[in-house]
């Protein structure tokens, strides 16, 4: 008899749930195993057997919902058969340390110590082995060494190179310092050598190009027949979304580098400046490179109170700390067109905040008084949201804003002496508002330190 594929998927779906009994009983029952020979004790012995029976028990579900989930993806066949026998193992050492324990009750005396012993080193060592290939087959076999300070680096492929720190655009490869990076936060832990999930590799150039079995990965300059940009791009909710697994989508911001290198041609060793990247993405990567943190650099607050960035997470909003040292934070939200944050929420780390980014979220001009009260930003980007030229006016009272992103908004050229007027603002972005292109070329902001 065979279980329905779907019922036996659904099943094995709680093999996270159970993997972890077994490693929680063992570690427990080690520690009493330690105090029992220091100290022997009845009951302490009996506490301890229980506790290896139960590790059987539960080591066994875990094999039983493991073996379930494995017919439900793509795993490298010799770490998947490593990872079933060490569980078998795990689950059947418990089980004779358990019976060890029967043995002493039945005689009365600690015979077969020695024995029991072998029995608990090799089911704790199987338990640390079965974890690590576990581990391997969700992340990758570099997942545990990658950041090791003395271990060595993975350079056999593209995409397992570490990125150097870019100092500017200008010297940036799009592939190696971008699409790489993305691919390996978001995508590289389900499809590497260990995990070919959908039989498709992210982990070199040529494998991110070739695809899967759903069909070619990236077609360079044509983003309708990518199957990579197709999935990343879909509904939350749809069955083919990657990432898949309630994992953290791609932001709007990967998304868009990732769409501009398939457009530009998914080049391997291509410079951005020889892309001639347009104002919009040379601000996305201005801003994935961090690019954008030397303003900032002169200073520092008091660390935010816990509360009120629990409370921001509460809202929606996400938060990023900046500097550690100087305790400043970066706030966006994204509203996807519907949704309208709580901007009183960012009162309580007033004196941190420093970017604020209110993407497409309904945001009017009702509201921009609230971020005028926000002192020591530097960044503000409110693109696509229905801010008109009276809302800039409350912005006037940001005297250390330097960066003002206004894409999509309706405002006029009646905004530009406002604009004019703030006075540490170096860069605006006005693309696709109601201020005619040529107006700008023609010079309409008479200040030399201002940049279009």
């Amino acid at each position: 008899m065979q279980l329905n594929p779907e019922l036996s998927l659904f099943i094995g779906r709680f093999h996270p749930l159970f993997v972890h009994l077994p490693i929680g009983l063992l570690t427990f029952a080690l520690v009493l195993q330690l105090v029992q020979w220091k100290r022997p004790a009845d009951r302490i012995q009996g506490i301890a057997s229980l506790l290896w029976l139960l590790a059987a028990l539960s080591g066994g579900l875990s094999v039983l919902t493991g073996w379930l989930l494995s017919d439900g993806g793509d795993y490298e066949p010799t770490t998947l058969r490593n990872h079933k026998l060490g569980g078998i193992a795990v689950a059947l050492l418990s089980f004779l340390v358990f019976l060890s324990f029967q043995g002493r009750k039945k005689t009365g005396v600690y015979a077969g110590i020695p024995f029991r012993l072998l029995l608990i080193v090799s089911a704790v060592a199987a338990m640390v082995l079965t974890g690590h290939w576990g581990g391997s087959l969700t992340h990758g076999a570099s997942y545990l060494t990658e950041y090791a300070p003395l271990g060595k680096k993975d350079t056999g492929s593209q995409a397992a190179t570490v990125n150097q720190v870019v100092r500017s655009l200008d010297s940036a490869y799009l592939f190696e310092d971008a699409v790489v990076p993305i691919l390996q936060a978001k995508c590289v832990s389900c499809h590497n050598a260990e995990k070919k999930k959908g039989d498709y590799l992210l982990t070199s150039h040529a494998a991110i190009l070739a695809g899967g079995k759903t069909g070619t990965g990236v077609v360079p300059g044509n983003l309708a027949t990518s199957e990579l940009y197709r999935r990343i791009s879909l509904p939350k909710e749809h069955k083919e979304f990657m990432p898949t697994d309630g994992k953290t989508p791609l932001s709007e911001e990967q998304k868009a580098i990732l769409e501009w290198w398939i457009e530009t041609g998914a080049h391997q060793q291509q410079r951005i400046s020889a892309l001639a990247p347009g104002p919009r993405i040379k601000e996305q990567l201005t801003s994935f490179f961090q690019l954008d943190r030397e303003s900032v650099a002169g200073y520092a607050a008091a660390p935010a109170d816990p509360a009120a960035i629990r409370k921001l997470l509460e809202k929606g909003f996400q938060v990023n700390l900046l500097t550690k040292t100087a305790h400043l934070l970066e706030v966006k939200f994204n509203g996807n067109g519907n949704e309208h944050p709580d901007l009183g929420a960012l009162a309580g780390i007033q004196d941190q905040l420093v970017w604020l980014q209110l993407e497409n979220c309904q945001l009017k001009d009702a509201s921009l008084p609230v971020l005028a009260a926000l002192p020591n930003l530097y960044k503000l980007n409110i693109n696509r949201n229905p801010v008109t030229d009276q809302g800039i006016a409350a912005l006037d009272a940001l005297k250390k804003l330097e960066y003002l992103n206004l894409y999509g908004t309706a405002i006029t050229p009646a905004a530009l002496p406002i604009l004019e007027k703030m006075p540490a603002l170096k860069k605006i972005y006005l693309w696709d508002t109601k201020i005619n292109p040529a107006l700008l070329d023609s010079n309409a902001l008479r200040s030399p330190k201002l940049i279009l």
